[in-house]
């Protein structure tokens, strides 16, 4: 061997590496990029065919949807690379904002699915149909018998009759999927071993049954169905509830160890009095968005459920309006002290709101300090497009200061932000 050869070896330790590492490298790499390594040595040539992970993002459809008309292109693009494809598809991702117009045939669909069927585990299709007539979920979706992960949008779902079930599937994401109840239990009933749903902005589920027993992590947003019913999913431990667009009533619910729910009017009509005691005796986490606190009987509701989770650790909140008003909260049974938070150590109030005072909001601020031994921090931020000039500043201060505390370590923390900040997303 001549030295130059000797030297060329000892420069390309990166072709020496394990499969499995290399695999993984370029596994990392934009579908663009996994192609180009093809230059950087014989040894190199054709290893992106035997990648097992193939992803046509964002960036693969924003390079190629140019010209009048790109759609052959694009097809031919991912046909080609599906079919010097040498080896098992784990993963396959096809991933494309609206705005580009690209429409995924599901002519195209059938023909790409035989290509990997056998042995993907992680399946994404995040695109559209354009018309009503193509939304139909393909058949050859479903002999995808090896999956573990799947995502799909903007599809109607049915279930074939020579449907035996995804029996590997944990994961299930179903965005913008016209689906109705009895087709999602029968869906979930053969999946024994789901333990994540995310149904987001799914139609035609009037009133929504889940009663996968292996489920433990739910997460909901609703357009326009009237109720849930968890009775039979004894597993959940974490549901996650967001109802912006939907006026939506739980039915029932097992007793769950963390809970969000965001979006909501009618407090007291989607989690009813009944379900408290039952439900969140063992909740550890807990949080409640988009609250209106412009009533007594608003606050009220909120305390009830507060006091319904006694194993609570951390609490989040945020209110997004509440009448400005003077008058003094009136004396209440329900707000006096009960110490019914023995475990709570983290609470975050965020107020959206314009001028001080917020008697509604600093009255339970006021009761959650009251009752918690083992509180360690409450942050209040303030947000709001207006600033808060000095006087008004130095008077929230001195009415949080004035707070009785449980905790004697309790650290009070309140500061003022701007909307849109990152760290109001707690």
């Amino acid at each position: 061997m001549t030295l130059l050869n000797k030297k060329a070896n000892q420069n390309d330790r990166i072709s020496d590496l394990p499969s499995n590492v290399i695999d993984e490298i370029l596994g990392n790499l934009r579908i663009r990029d996994q192609v180009r390594t093809s230059i950087l040595s014989r040894k190199w040539r054709y290893m992106w065919t035997s990648v097992p992970h193939l992803c046509f993002d964002n960036d693969f459809f924003r390079r190629h949807m140019h010209g009048d008309d790109p759609y052959p292109l694009v097809y031919k693009i991912i046909t080609h690379v599906l079919m010097l494809h040498n080896g098992p598809i784990h993963k396959f991702s096809i991933a494309i904002w609206r705005d580009y117009g690209f429409e995924i045939s599901i002519e195209k669909l059938i023909m790409w699915i035989p290509f990997m069927s056998n042995n993907i585990k992680h399946l994404e299709l995040l695109t559209y149909c354009a018309r009503e007539d193509e939304n139909q979920m393909p058949d050859i979706l479903f002999s995808c018998k090896e999956l573990t992960y799947f995502k799909l949008s903007s599809f109607n779902l049915y279930i074939p009759h020579n449907f035996y079930g995804f029996k590997k599937l944990l994961e299930l994401h179903l965005d913008c999927i016209e689906i109705e109840s009895s087709a999602l239990e029968s869906f979930m009933s053969a999946c024994p071993f789901l333990e994540k749903l995310y149904l987001d902005c799914c139609s035609g589920c009037d009133n929504l049954v889940i009663s996968s027993p292996s489920l433990k992590v739910l997460v909901l947003e609703l357009v326009d169905t009237e109720s849930v019913c968890l009775k039979k999913a004894v597993n959940l431990i974490d549901f996650t509830l967001t109802a912006c667009r939907s006026r939506v009533s739980i039915k029932s619910l097992p007793k769950i160890k963390r809970f969000s729910l965001d979006g909501w009017d009618q407090h007291e009509d989607i989690v009813p009095a009944t379900l408290l005691t039952s439900s969140f005796s063992s909740l550890e986490y807990l949080k409640l968005g988009g609250l209106k606190l412009n009533e007594r009987g608003e606050l009220l509701h909120i305390v009830s459920i507060l006091k319904s989770a006694p194993s609570l650790v951390k609490l989040n909140i945020k209110i997004f309006t509440e009448v400005n008003t003077t008058q003094m909260m009136e004396h209440s049974k329900e707000l006096e002290c009960c110490s019914c938070f023995p475990k709570l150590q983290t609470v975050n109030v965020i107020i959206f709101v314009g001028a001080y005072p917020w008697q509604h909001t600093l009255c339970l601020i006021k009761f959650i300090l009251a009752n918690s031994a083992s509180l360690k921090t409450l942050t209040f931020y303030f947000c709001s497009h207006d600033k808060l000039d000095a006087p008004m500043l130095l008077k929230v201060s001195q009415d949080f200061l004035r707070m009785e505390r449980a905790s004697p370590r309790a650290q009070v923390n309140f500061l003022r932000t701007t909307f849109g900040q990152k760290h109001l997303n707690i």
